[in-house]
């Protein structure tokens, strides 16, 4: 019961918030109580009237019809919707700039227009959503306002607009679809009511493991040292050992699926044609119990390799490398062999992720927008590399994406909000869910899911200048530190666990 009392409280107070216009909190809130309760029909309703984006508005209202078919201002603001932003196909591809007019032919509206049309519109859903919410009618609209909304529904054709949730690019290629930001002012008279939706019991599960009972390899900088050492300990950072001298280099560390093998990053001096020394990155693979048995299995001779994530079957792994110009993600088996690009753009891709199932691989990249701005978000790509779609549109940038073990979430930092942060979304994109509320400015980042899946475990600075190990549970209701160590932890891999 005081787990029903703590979702009635929150969505009590994400109802207050949307109706004081705090679109921010009334989404985290709200996202909360149907992350715990995904049939909160009345929860669903209201992220409608605060979402962010034209998708996440018609996602959070189909949601809703679902739980119930006969909510009527849910099928009415959907009706809307459809009118004025029908469905993309999923063929359809980015129009091509306009013919001329042909005499005789009809003047076609200015896209300013449509804009400012489509922005009335989304106002006269948002008055059906929250109408219902209130029990009363929307208000009419005034003449200058119903000519336009007039105008765009019966005589304008609107310009098809690709959506990232459902756009498939060509390789190599991203498109940003910026969309309308709006925030649904309420009436200061409105008191929220509402009637909890009945959650069942959940089946009893098993009693979480403890932190410690897990295996963390990471590498990280300690005293004087001026490249990473490799460190073994238990999940909470007890118990470590040093299993790789700081002499080697060791970085982006990567235990394979299968729990015997790792791959790893280190600094290799060959000579170059000038007779003095180049130093390099290059990617290694050793037997998790026997790491002087590493093999190295690239020689890229880049200023730049990083990020090595392993396929299912732990024989492929992309990675990423600067050799040609700029960040790209390479394909490679494990013993060397099958080196080729995934990605060649003027961008910068980064932070692969392949999923647990090995159909696609998620990765950041500002391949959608200003290529060298330094804002990514994140996308995902086939092993081929012939389908890349994006996955996420916000402000700031999106990157570090992380598979939960049963492939059903993705962890992800953000700065979204001004400072890196933890999320949550599901593989798709949808429903973006902020994890490390108040976090006091610090910098969260490189998210990874915990072993069985109970917890996403980060990097952050919240105590401190030293980044250390933290986890927060999948609700976002408890962050627990991990490690108090002199290292500074640079990057972790927990090994696989199997009951």
């Amino acid at each position: 019961m005081a787990a029903n009392r703590s979702a009635d409280e929150r969505l009590k107070a994400g109802i207050e918030a949307a109706r004081q216009g705090d679109r921010a909190n009334a989404q985290k809130l709200l996202r909360q109580v149907v992350t715990s309760n995904p049939n909160n029909e009345v929860a669903w309703m209201w992220l409608a009237s605060v979402a962010e984006s034209l998708q996440e508005r018609r996602s959070c209202l189909e949601r809703a019809l679902r739980i119930n078919p006969n909510n009527t201002r849910a099928q009415e603001a959907l009706r809307q919707l459809e009118a004025v932003s029908p469905r993309p196909s999923r063929s359809a591809v980015p129009a091509a700039r306009a013919p001329r007019r042909a005499p005789g032919e009809p003047r076609r509206m200015n896209p300013a227009y449509v804009v400012v049309g489509v922005l009335v519109v989304l106002a006269v859903i948002g008055a059906v959503v929250i109408g219902g919410l209130l029990g009363e009618q929307p208000q009419p609209l005034n003449r200058a306002t119903l000519a336009v909304f007039d105008a765009l529904v019966n005589t304008a054709t609107p310009t098809a607009t690709p959506n990232p949730d459902t756009f498939t690019a060509t390789p190599f290629l991203g498109v940003i679809v910026q969309q309308p930001t709006l925030v649904w002012t309420l009436p200061p008279t409105f008191t929220p009511t509402f009637t909890p939706t009945a959650t069942a019991m959940p089946p009893p599960t098993a009693t979480p493991l403890p932190a410690a009972a897990f295996t963390l390899l990471y590498a990280g900088l300690s005293g004087g040292d001026t490249q990473p050492a490799l460190y073994r300990s238990a999940g909470d950072g007890s118990g470590a050992q040093l299993v790789g001298a700081s002499a080697l280099g060791f970085s982006d560390v990567a235990f394979a699926p299968n729990g015997q093998t790792v791959a790893f990053v280190r600094t290799v001096t060959t000579a170059g044609p000038d007779g003095g020394e180049i130093a390099a990155p290059e990617l290694f693979i050793a037997p998790v119990d026997n790491l002087e048995a590493a093999r190295q299995i690239t020689q890229m001779g880049g200023s730049r390799l990083a990020s090595p994530t392993w396929a299912p079957d732990s024989i492929q792994l992309v990675f990423v490398s600067d050799v040609g110009g700029d960040d790209n993600l390479w394909y490679i088996t494990e013993d060397g062999n099958n080196l080729r690009p995934m990605t060649d753009n003027p961008g910068v891709d980064k932070d692969p992720a392949w999923s647990p199932n090995g159909d696609v691989i998620l990765y950041a990249s500002d391949q959608g927008g200003r290529p060298g701005s330094g804002l990514t978000q994140i996308f995902s790509i086939t092993p081929d590399g012939a389908t890349i779609t994006q996955l996420t549109v916000s402000g700031n940038s999106s990157y570090s994406p992380a598979w939960s073990p049963d492939g059903t979430r993705v962890a992800f930092a953000s700065d979204r909000s001004g400072d890196g942060d933890i999320y949550l979304m599901d593989p798709d994109g949808q429903r973006p869910f902020l994890l490390t509320v108040d976090d006091r400015g610090a910098e969260d980042r490189q998210p990874a899911f915990s072993p069985d899946g109970r917890w996403v475990i980060f990097l952050s600075n919240r105590e401190g200048d030293t980044f250390q190990l933290y986890r927060v549970d999948l609700e976002g209701r408890t962050v627990e530190r991990l490690t108090s160590v002199d290292t500074l932890i640079q990057a972790f891999s927990f090994l696989p666990f199997r009951r």
